[in-house]
């Protein structure tokens, strides 16, 4: 598959957003309602013969089980279908940064801002479970931190229904579902699997997020499973003094060895974790730094810099998007237009950058964003008087910003100390 791609007569590929062992996720756009989307392919040439059907079924219970969860830490199902031999399955695309990745760049979090992801997690579990799904493979790979600090939990596919269900025949193989580092031990012993083995790794993914390492190391999976199973409870105050001790006993009882030791739901874990959230309050947004650090994220994936001509490319390809009334795919293009002007020209308002500014203020205005197109044209208005010069596209600029503001049903006047110099 390569960029460019149709897929189902209405998804265009736009870049490649990671793999695994038999699929591909893709960014896309969902060109009929112009939107960005995510598309995960389950790939069945790379799945061996004997295991497709099984595959199969896995990979369309993991887009039922995902669309029963009406909850805003879950990303939301849109499509499901088939492309040539291969099936995809078509998702809300969340921008963002793992958490695995945030805790490899800040290596221990905050206690506020761990205790806030773990409760936005079980927040996410109260869900699933009321549900009657247990996730079975929650880890800091499977946790998305948006901009706004919110927490979205990803990949339901090894989701299993829990009592008598199909989830018995598609575990026929023989296999452990689940990722060593966060298994619970009845998990890795083969046994019945139930929401206390997702808890147990919520107690994991706390540990690491408070540790900065898991509570187990080994060199291979079984030995990792083994220490699961058999070795100590390690305890969080001896790697690291400021948490309190009321966490660390939650934390001790989550990574219970027993199921009937761990505490009763997901519901009473995020109750347990309310009086640590930062500020105390219910949970909601995490630090602040996560944020910059899902920003940084997200530029980061725009290509490196562009020659002149590329840049021109660009604004055409955004403007022949804007023709067919993509609006929000071709304001993406200018996003990535903009991240990637060439170091030597990267003035604030070098004119090209002023061009791609205000192409994609307008761009937000015709997708029906006027909140952000409204704080584009005041950023850019601002920008442009204190350089004192072209005044008349200041002047517009603010003009823009008060149609914005009209168009969200407030009133114009917030805007008005924009017009006085």
């Amino acid at each position: 598959m390569q960029a460019g791609d149709r897929i189902g007569d209405r998804y265009e590929l736009t870049y490649p957003v990671g793999r695994g062992g038999m699929g591909q996720v893709w960014a896309g756009f969902d060109e009929r309602l112009d939107r960005p989307v995510a598309i995960k392919f389950l790939r069945q040439v790379e799945v061996p013969e004997d295991e497709r059907e099984t595959a199969g079924k896995r990979f369309r219970r993991e887009a039922r089980a995902t669309a029963r969860l009406d909850h805003p830490g879950v990303p939301a199902v849109h499509d499901l279908g088939v492309h040539g031999e291969d099936l995809f399955l078509v998702m809300q695309l969340v921008p963002g940064i793992l958490l695995a990745d945030h805790i490899a760049e800040e290596e221990r979090l905050p206690v506020g801002e761990a205790a806030s992801i773990a409760a936005q997690v079980c927040s996410v579990l109260v869900a699933a479970h009321a549900a009657s799904l247990v996730h079975r493979d929650l880890k800091p790979q499977n946790l998305m931190i948006t901009p706004a600090g919110v927490v979205k939990v990803l990949d339901f596919g090894v989701a299993a229904l829990l009592g008598p269900a199909e989830a018995s025949r598609l575990t026929a193989t023989g296999r452990t579902l689940g990722t060593p580092a966060y298994i619970a031990p009845e998990q890795a012993q083969g046994g019945p699997v139930g929401p206390a083995a997702d808890l147990y790794a919520v107690g994991c993914i706390l540990f690491e997020m408070l540790a900065g390492c898991p509570p187990y190391e080994a060199a291979n999976a079984p030995d990792m499973m083994r220490r699961h199973i058999d070795s100590p409870i390690p305890i969080i105050t001896e790697y690291r003094s400021d948490v309190p001790d009321d966490l660390a006993h939650l934390l001790y009882c989550l990574l219970a060895k027993g199921p009937a030791e761990r505490p009763a739901s997901a519901r009473k874990v995020r109750q347990l974790l309310t009086p640590f959230l930062d500020g105390g309050d219910s949970p909601g947004l995490v630090a602040a730094g996560t944020s910059n650090a899902a920003r940084r994220a997200t530029l980061a994936s725009a290509p490196a810099q562009r020659s002149q001509q590329e840049l021109v490319d660009l604004r055409a390809q955004a403007r022949e998007l804007a023709e067919n009334e993509r609006f929000v795919q071709a304001a993406e293009v200018l996003e990535r237009a903009l991240c990637a002007v060439p170091q030597g020209r990267r003035e604030l308002l070098a004119t090209e950058v002023v061009v791609l500014r205000v192409d994609l203020a307008n761009l937000m205005m015709l997708a029906g964003d006027f909140r952000q197109a409204r704080d584009a044209f005041e950023a850019l208005a601002r920008d442009l008087d204190l350089s004192e010069g072209q005044q008349d596209l200041v002047e517009e600029c603010r003009q823009q910003a008060m149609a914005c503001q009209l168009e969200m049903g407030e009133s114009a006047d917030a805007t008005a100390p924009l017009s006085v110099r």
